[in-house]
């Protein structure tokens, strides 16, 4: 009898225990790592969660994630298997909290700790992403990014709209598209206007000035895509119809006697400027000497470069459309 109460009470000892260890949550520590101290906008900050808890919870610091504010329904994210990666949109010093929690399956007992690092954001963009020309009648039209934060653009002379053709200037609005409202353009040592028109016949310099301090330094180049200025065919002259989408694509559209035989014509053409160069597929065309069959489909390739800058072209592409009456 007594054997079978001291085995009893052993059993209790060891239930209340176990109820014991149940009510209390073991103790937190809030520990994390911050892959960098000074981070740029957009620039992701990787937090490692090092210490122990059941949940992990952090504050950033910035607009709505205040720790000190989490009474004024500022919240933080939920670290997901000890890892969270963040980026910050605004410069500026962010005091980032860490809240590690542990607490019982019955929820009785909760305990807390909490640790924190401060990170410096600074807003150093001055990396142009695009630039464009907004309003070419109804179109954008961007540049093409080189080598050497150097950028060329290509334009159209002409552009068919409404079934009318509109002259496109070289007076033109500009757009830059870089990833911070702070960052600063400069136009021909001006401050850049959304609204202003700029001679791009000359190569533009522009300036970006970010809200750290730092400054970058490009160029702007345009160039027009190449067509034929006047093109005649057995004494008739052409007429370049154009494509509304594609600005690099024309049809030489020509209407000859019934009867002329075009496997040995010579074509008559100008263009706009001494730089622009007419190939069929990679032998030069000379206006006035250079024979082709015309029987086969024929392809001018037009080729128009910058004088100081050969590297940089536009080229065009006219297929030649016969008829008779």
């Amino acid at each position: 009898m007594k054997v079978a109460i001291k085995i009893l009470l052993g059993v209790c000892i060891s239930l209340l225990a176990v109820s014991c260890e149940d009510d209390t949550a073991m103790t937190p520590k809030a520990a994390m790592t911050i892959n960098k101290n000074q981070l740029a906008i957009n620039e992701s900050m990787v937090i490692n969660f090092t210490g122990v808890a059941d949940q992990v919870v952090v504050y950033t610091g910035d607009d709505m994630h205040d720790y000190e504010l989490r009474e004024q329904s500022n919240t933080g994210f939920v670290v997901n298997k000890n890892l969270l990666t963040y980026s910050y949109t605004i410069p500026g010093t962010y005091k980032v909290v860490c809240v590690a929690s542990t607490y019982t399956d019955n929820a009785t007992d909760l305990k807390r700790d909490t640790c924190s690092y401060t990170v410096t954001v600074i807003d150093d963009q001055t990396e142009i992403e695009k630039i464009s020309c907004p309003q070419i009648v109804y179109d954008e039209v961007f540049a093409e990014k080189l080598l050497n934060d150097e950028w060329l653009m290509r334009l159209p002379r002409r552009i068919k709209y409404n079934n009318s053709t509109a002259s496109i200037s070289l007076s033109q609005r500009l757009r830059f598209y870089i990833q911070s409202e702070l960052t600063k353009v400069y136009v021909n040592d001006n401050e850049y206007s959304s609204t202003a028109k700029y001679d791009l016949s000359a190569p533009v310099e522009v300036s970006v000035l970010s809200d750290y301090g730092t400054t970058r330094a490009y160029k702007l180049y345009t160039i027009n895509y190449p067509e034929f200025k006047t093109f005649t065919l057995a004494g008739v002259t052409g007429t370049l119809v154009r494509n509304e989408f594609d600005y690099s694509t024309f049809v030489l559209e020509i209407v000859l006697p019934e009867g002329t035989d075009v496997r040995n014509l010579i074509p008559e053409f100008t263009t706009y400027s001494p730089e622009e160069k007419v190939y069929i597929e990679n032998t030069e065309q000379l206006s006035g000497s250079s024979a082709v069959d015309f029987t086969q489909d024929v392809h001018y390739r037009l080729v128009s470069t910058l004088p100081a800058h050969p590297e940089m072209q536009a080229v065009s592409d006219i297929s030649v459309k016969i008829t008779y009456q």
